[in-house]
């Protein structure tokens, strides 16, 4: 089909904001709903719409209040550097902003940012940047610099916008290491058949056909949900992923197959954005919009990096207005708009992988995923107020939040192809929502009626940084949503043998009463050996006993002499970093923490526990490294005892703690605690 220009989209545009009234969007003021329960039951429609290849570093490092380039709890790379401070060739560098570099191939600034070009994001790229989880090889991977180019507010204002309108998840991650085919299919199905049982497995780009299994529209439409894809079939950039399922490909035209999930909007402007507009308008106007539905753009307003980002708005703008233009409706919708993949884009936070053998999550020996992770925004009246869900999400969750509602409706739709694991550590998105508190009506957002249009790419440019140093993020938190989990992590114990054989012990727990999700944690060696990281999933808090588990690590004669510098991470800003050498005083010292009340505020507090196992007194020092400005606090623990105090992070600092732990008898020995304390209750972004 041909593309659409400027001129005809602008007039069609026109045409459909005056045909619905929506020039002006209405305001935020709340009202009542008749007949609502409190419950995810309100919830009437899903919409799903999935644009293409942007990570959320990409769009959303320097958005204030979400774990962007502010982050200090990142991964360290080998030779101390910054996570953020790549590798390129014999030099390094760290994000930069496209649309402030210098103009390139006679380009504007606005070119670059709303031209970018698409880089590689294949299986074997997308592997090679993520390097088993050291995420160091960014630059080599992808082939050039542009990889680390990112946007901000002002280059996707009216992304920002709904951002700070509504909720983002910024622990959001596309489900593969790969393009987006992939992607998609777990979008539409939860599975790529890793053992190529029914048409699989479909684990890279071009794998897009063939493929038996059961789509997660077919498990709506045989629970009796309605369903429906608007988009244009002759003009859809491929990612209907329904088409890549024989049994969609293959159907009859009067099939309610072919006619929900192949068939095209009705062809009304000449402009597919437009007409699958017009067409969820009507529907909702009509009575008719589906219970779930999936939104497909054509190439010129996804996003994909070929295209200008500000067009993709104006596609997003489009569908919120047509959802809008029938109040009831959008005032009981819940519209979903997430990412197939990062394109080739850098995103600094390690995705969580299965441990090695898990089921279903390895292609040929090498974890599938979690990927990178991707833009997330949840439109909604439940998720109103500019909140940010920092729980772990990934495609598959989409499919989650649909059985749970479907479920809570009393007409279930289960999805069959979902790993075990993939189920354990990614949630089902119904924590991004208050559904007891809704704010009904659309805010006033920014135009988005001048669309840049593709002519204006053509050439596309190839910029190159100016500048390297690490980018500001925007000053600022933001209202954070519960979480399912409390990580925590310490130095079990120290293992010596007479053969040199010395091994450090480290316990990851998943504890307290608001754990009731599966919590990930990797754990990477800082120096003195390779490998790693490691991977782990610790089940939660039950029956009154924590969920743990726990791992050594040889800092012997071949890893070390005795030398060991470890890093835990885990979900929301968790990081235990333990320094040390055990063959130096402070193997007699040990620093571990748990969460309890503190007696004075009554309040969830960090208690640090410092113990001393020597023959002599030894002064412990706590610094605080973050968040608080007071201390140093030094205890005096004498031989055979331990000394424990607490800090009170809930009651002052949101929850948010991070102290550097010392001793005066071993320079070299340190434990760095960082993390957030979950109350079951709504917090503030760290």
């Amino acid at each position: 089909m041909a593309p659409v220009t400027r001129r005809t989209f602008l007039g069609s545009a026109a045409a459909l904001g005056a045909a619905l009234g929506l020039e002006a969007m209405p305001g935020s003021t709340p009202r009542a709903a008749a007949a609502t329960t409190g419950t995810i039951t309100d919830v009437k429609h899903v919409v799903v719409l999935m644009q293409e290849n942007r990570s959320f570093d990409h769009y959303f490092g320097t958005l204030k209040g979400v774990r962007g380039f502010g982050d200090r709890a990142t991964v360290q790379l080998s030779g101390g550097y910054s996570v953020f401070d790549q590798p390129n060739g014999s030099g390094r560098q760290y994000p930069w902003q496209m649309s402030t570099t210098a103009p390139a191939a006679g380009k504007t600034a606005e070119q670059i940012a709303q031209c970018d070009g698409s880089l590689d994001h294949s299986w074997s790229t997308q592997h090679s940047a993520w390097n088993g989880g050291k995420m160091d090889s960014w630059v080599s991977a992808k082939g050039t610099v542009r990889t680390m180019g990112y946007l901000n507010r002002s280059d996707v204002p009216f992304h920002y916008a709904l951002a700070d309108a509504y909720t983002i998840c910024d622990a959001y991650h596309c489900s593969i290491l790969s393009a987006t085919g992939p992607n998609r299919t777990y979008l539409w199905s939860g599975w790529i058949d890793p053992a190529g049982t029914a048409g699989g497995p479909a684990y890279d780009g071009g794998d897009e056909s063939g493929l038996k299994w059961q789509t997660y529209a077919e498990a709506l439409q045989n629970a009796g949900v309605s369903w429906k894809v608007y988009q244009n079939a002759a003009d859809n950039y491929g990612d209907n992923a329904l088409a890549y399922f024989n049994q969609f490909s293959g159907a009859s035209t009067s099939s309610p197959l072919y006619q929900k999930g192949m068939a095209s909007v009705p062809a009304k402007t000449g402009s597919t954005p437009d007409d699958i507009a017009a067409a969820i308008a009507a529907d909702a106007a009509a009575g008719t919009l589906p219970q779930v539905s999936w939104v497909v753009a054509n190439q010129a307003f996804s996003e994909h990096p070929d295209c200008p980002p500000n067009d993709g708005a104006h596609f997003l703008n489009l569908v919120i207005q047509a959802l809008a233009a029938t109040p009831d409706v959008f005032n009981s919708t819940v519209l979903f708009i997430n990412y197939d993949e990062n394109d080739g884009f850098f995103d600094h936070v390690p995705p969580p992988a299965a441990p090695s053998g898990t089921a279903s999550e390895f292609y040929s020996g090498t974890n599938i995923g979690l990927g990178f992770r991707v833009p997330m925004i949840i439109v909604s009246p439940w998720s109103r107020g500019g909140w940010v869900d920092s729980q772990v999400y990934d495609h598959t969750s989409v499919i989650r939040f649909l059985e749970t509602w479907t479920a809570a409706l009393g007409t279930p739709a289960n999805c069959g192809n979902i790993s075990a694991w993939r189920r354990q550590v990614c949630g089902d998105l119904t924590g991004a929502f208050d559904f007891a508190n809704p704010v009904y009506g659309a805010p006033t957002l920014p135009s988005t009626s001048a669309v840049f249009g593709q002519a204006n790419c053509d050439p596309l440019p190839n910029p190159s940084p100016t500048t390297n140093a690490l980018p500001a993020q925007e000053a600022g938190t933001r209202p954070a949503r519960a979480l399912p989990y409390q990580p925590n992590a310490w130095v079990d114990h120290l293992e010596f043998d007479s053969g040199g054989k010395t091994l450090v012990w480290i316990r990851m727990a998943n504890q307290g009463a608001q754990a009731t999700s599966y919590a990930h944690y990797s754990i990477y060696a800082n120096a003195y050996r390779s490998g790693g990281p490691w991977q782990y999933t610790v089940a939660p808090y039950s029956n009154g006993t924590d969920g743990t588990t726990m791992d050594y690590f040889n800092v012997g004669t071949s890893y070390g002499n005795g030398k060991y510098d470890l890093t835990c991470v885990g979900p929301n800003r968790f990081l235990r970093r333990f320094t040390g050498n055990t063959t130096a005083a402070g193997k007699t010292c040990e620093a571990t923490t748990s969460y309890a009340a503190a007696p004075d505020t009554g309040k969830e507090a960090l208690w640090v526990h410092m113990t001393n196992t020597g023959t002599s007194t030894v002064t412990f020092t706590i610094t605080s490294t973050n968040y608080r400005t007071d201390g140093p606090w030094t205890y005096q623990v004498a031989a055979g005892q331990t000394v424990s105090d607490y800090f009170n992070a809930v009651a002052y600092q949101n929850g948010w703690y991070d102290f550097t732990v010392t001793v005066s008898s071993d320079s070299s020995w340190s434990r760095r605690v960082t993390g957030h304390i979950e109350t079951g209750a709504a917090s503030v972004s760290g």
